[in-house]
């Protein structure tokens, strides 16, 4: 054994076997610290190794879609020319007025859009589920005037000549504004009058609904 020393003697045989064993014995330490050493870097190794495969991973961050809004559906959104109505409310309401109001509205959307007619006024004259017709004038709690006696403009009967008469007379036809009235006039100037009631459909902006509240108070007189 390294720790164990046998008897010293300061002859020579005895001297020279201690300090052998001596060699040997520092040589055998020598081997062990480094086999610790050897083993000490494996089993860190495999420790290092064990840990990088069964370490957890990182979560992946979540793909994040990108949506580019289409610009469509702002263009879209504004209302176009052609989905509009203009009409004029005129007579006993809050604020007579002309309003623009979408395709599609009704007399009672319009007599709402100028607040309403006035205390005590009576609109069961009116068709309030009518649609409306892009131009005309809705008149509310006024009488509808009747021309007294012939003129150039009327006819002996009451009836208007959409031949004759001037844009004021023609708004006093039913359904008719100033926007019609003048287009009224514009047809006939282009066209050398009208030659027959019917004709007004011709003139843009009267439909059926309008052409049957003026058919009743129109006539077709000189220049027909």
């Amino acid at each position: 054994m390294c720790g164990q020393r046998g008897p010293q003697s300061r002859g020579g045989p005895f001297r020279t076997a201690s300090h052998g064993r001596s060699v040997d014995c520092v040589n055998s330490l020598d081997l062990d610290r480094r086999t610790l050493v050897i083993l000490g870097g494996v089993l860190a190794t495999a420790v290092a190794l064990t840990w990088f495969f069964t370490r957890p991973q990182p979560p992946q961050p979540a793909a994040v879609a990108v949506t580019t809004p289409s610009p469509v559906a702002s263009i879209s959104a504004r209302p176009s020319p052609s989905g509009e109505v203009v009409v004029e409310v005129v007579g006993k309401v809050q604020r007579p007025a002309v309003v623009t109001l979408p395709a599609g509205s009704r007399v009672q959307d319009a007599i709402e859009a100028v607040g309403g007619p006035k205390p005590g006024v009576d609109t069961s004259d009116q068709n309030l589920a009518r649609v409306l017709a892009d131009g005309e004038q809705i008149r509310i709690g006024l009488e509808p005037a009747s021309p007294v006696g012939a003129s150039p403009q009327s006819t002996a009967g009451g009836l208007i000549d959409i031949n004759t008469a001037s844009l004021e007379a023609l708004q006093e036809i039913p359904g008719v504004g100033p926007v019609i009235a003048a287009r009224i006039v514009t047809f006939r100037e282009q066209n050398g009058g009208f030659r027959a009631v019917e004709e007004l459909l011709e003139v843009s902006g009267i439909g059926e609904a309008t052409f049957a509240q003026m058919q009743p108070m129109v006539t077709v007189g000189a220049g027909g």
